[in-house]
């Protein structure tokens, strides 16, 4: 897999983690220079913070760096390292998340990553002053944005969703130890995950079972919704590494700076940590 699609699909797992496992709190709640403050003063409490928890900042931060000046992630080939561009018409060279956070750990003073953002403000400020109504363009990171070519209107869609309510008592009789406990509620989530975890070994091994996939998809998204208040959306395609959204249902709110969620890849999550409790910590989370 190309290198940038590999960041881009392993980003919003990533980021699912770091708000799930490495702030349980829920204080990390936006890209606000508020949050990446927050970020780098506990980055600067890790002694020797392992290399999961390092990519999962430098995820993070690039995506409030693009919230703050638009544009795009890229790949930079002699750094090997993914790079933020912002919006061209700031005419901004890339930025390294990477660096910043390793710069952030050698200077130990907790603003790297609030002087980065002010810069990148600034620019916004000035170009702003000159083009009035001009705004940054930030293109959609797949699983973390919304995309504009999504539909919550679809007989795809709709015919998906009238199968698995329709088929769950056969679904649960399959896969579910204890189907009583299946109510739709925030604690039910603890036996899908198990049921997950009794299927599969690994966050890759899900959709080579489609069937079970499929329908602990459509159970976590019906458990989530009116929690959330949010829509099931579509965008029509077979899932590849390119864009998230395609081809898996998903929810979004629908109202700006709204919160979406794909529940195939929250299942993800679950297998890949493996920790007690993890779909009730998204669950949490995005209500």
């Amino acid at each position: 897999m190309d290198p940038l699609e590999d960041w881009l699909e392993s980003m919003q797992p990533r980021l699912a983690g770091l708000v799930d496992f490495e702030w349980p709190d829920g204080s990390l709640t936006d890209h606000s220079p508020a949050s990446s403050a927050r970020l780098e003063a506990e980055l600067l409490t890790r002694t020797e913070p392992g290399a999961d928890f390092l990519e999962r900042v430098a995820g993070f931060l690039g995506e409030a760096l693009l919230s703050a000046a638009g544009g795009s992630w890229a790949w930079d080939e002699r750094r090997g390292l993914p790079v933020v561009t912002p919006d061209p018409e700031l005419g901004l060279p890339s930025v390294c998340p990477a660096e910043l956070v390793e710069e952030a750990r050698r200077r130990r003073d907790g603003d790297e990553f609030g002087r980065s953002l002010r810069e990148l403000e600034q620019a916004v400020a000035e170009k702003q002053a000159a083009a009035p109504g001009w705004t940054p363009v930030k293109e959609p990171t797949p699983g973390l944005d919304q995309d504009p070519a999504a539909t919550f209107d679809s007989p795809y869609l709709d015919a998906w969703l009238a199968k698995h309510a329709a088929g769950l008592p056969a679904w649960l009789a399959t896969y579910a130890e204890r189907p009583g406990l299946w109510d739709f509620s925030r604690a039910s989530l603890d036996e899908l995950e198990a049921a997950a975890r009794r299927r599969a070994s690994g966050p890759d091994e899900l959709a080579e079972d489609p069937d079970f996939a499929e329908g602990a998809s459509w159970y976590l998204g019906e458990v989530l919704r009116p929690a959330m208040r949010a829509q099931w959306c579509y965008h029509p395609g077979e899932p590849d590494g390119d864009n998230m959204f395609v081809g898996r249902p998903f929810l979004d709110q629908l109202i700006p700076d709204g919160t979406v969620a794909v529940p195939f890849l929250l299942i993800q999550v679950a297998l890949a940590d493996r920790a007690p409790g993890v779909l009730r910590h998204a669950y949490d989370r995005l209500t």
